[in-house]
């Protein structure tokens, strides 16, 4: 499983599937929230900053192009220091795995299956990706490839019909309040992006330039699908309406109509949703997996799927106790805690690795 090599296209929409992942319905929101009106630019400014944390990524990948985050830990920064941090890069990992599925959970639990219990839809997905990782990385990136189109298609049918809806007043008075709500905001939604976990399957992407553009083309595809989408929100529904929805992508959905035939898009959006969030629950749990096979030394990862994905979902319904709840913890506790694990860390391999390399020279 660990010697698994997948294509550059692959991997780029991987990635692309990663940075939609749970964005596209509760980005919008929280964007609404901070910068009001100003919520489109809010996003761009968190796609930049996006953009240049690929380019670290990739710039520390390619000092260790046959290894993964957790194993070129030990490398850069030492046996003891680097096993530490790549256990908490695990849990990490981990911890976001089982919001994810508690975002899933809580999702169709309040808006499609009521009467359904959040545990029991939250057991049907966990095996469903415990099969899905078993399957192997190879099989569910093919997967991916033609899952790609479909979500293509669902974002169109969404998007477009939506165009006809646009109130340019919606956006209006730009920046009233300055810069600084946007770029609060656009920090806070870049954070909700996580694509460092990429780098535990950069190893596996065939060597070469190809797998370099594919991270940072999957990246610019995921985020423009995002950017789109929470323009729209602002235009249609304007920032008051969008900050006070749970899902504003997917309440929008249900209320597009032309011409009272072509309305109650919120199956598309349901589709689109669970197809990205299931993509990145899978890479996510896949990652926190093969790290900790990898921390061990151990060939096989098997033999952690069940007992961590039961582990993943009692933590997920310990975190989202209700909804108020879980909406504070991101809002306050998780872009601190992600920037940990999205720049510093990085930085701070980048930082060891050249340290090392110079050392070796001398």
């Amino acid at each position: 499983m660990n010697n698994t090599v997948i294509e550059a296209r692959s991997f780029m929409i991987l990635v692309a599937f990663f940075t939609v992942g749970t964005s596209i319905l509760i980005a919008p929101s929280g964007l609404a929230h901070g910068a009001k009106q100003d919520a489109w630019l809010a996003s761009l400014i968190g796609i930049a900053m996006d953009v240049l944390l690929v380019w670290l990524y990739i710039a520390l990948a390619e000092r260790y192009p046959d290894r993964s985050i957790v194993e070129y830990c030990e490398l850069a920064l030492g046996k003891w220091v680097g096993k530490a941090l790549a256990l908490a890069f695990i849990c990490f990992c981990f911890l976001l795995a089982s919001l994810l599925i508690g975002d899933m959970g809580f999702f169709l639990t309040s808006q499609i299956m009521t009467d359904t219990p959040i545990e029991a839809s939250e057991l049907l997905f966990a095996a469903a990706v415990i099969f899905t990782v078993r399957a192997g990385l190879a099989i569910y990136s093919m997967a991916a490839e033609l899952f790609y189109a479909v979500m293509i298609v669902l974002f169109l049918m969404i998007f477009l019909p939506s165009v006809p809806e646009f109130q340019a007043a919606h956006v209006l008075p730009a920046l009233e309040r300055g810069i600084m709500p946007s770029v609060k905001s656009g920090f806070t939604f870049m954070t909700l992006q996580e694509l460092v976990i990429m780098l535990m399957f950069y190893p596996n992407v065939v060597k070469g330039t190809g797998r370099k553009r594919g991270f940072l083309v999957g990246t610019l595809i995921g985020s423009a699908i995002l950017q789109l989408t929470t323009t729209a929100i602002i235009l249609v529904i304007g920032a008051p309406v969008t900050g006070n929805q749970l899902f504003p992508a997917y309440y929008i959905a249900k209320h597009i109509s032309i011409g009272e035939f072509f309305q109650r898009l919120e199956v598309g959006m349901m589709l689109l949703w669970v197809l990205s969030i299931f993509m990145k629950l899978t890479l996510t749990f896949h990652a926190s997996v093969k790290g900790m096979a990898q921390l061990l030394r151990l060939r096989d990862e098997r033999p952690f799927l069940w007992p961590l994905a039961a582990v993943m979902i009692a933590l997920s319904l310990a975190c989202y106790p209700n909804i108020v709840y879980a909406r504070e913890m991101i809002a306050r506790t998780w872009a601190p805690l992600a920037i940990l694990f999205m720049v510093v860390l990085p930085l701070l391999l980048l930082a060891g690795s050249f340290i090392r390399g110079r050392r070796a020279r001398v």
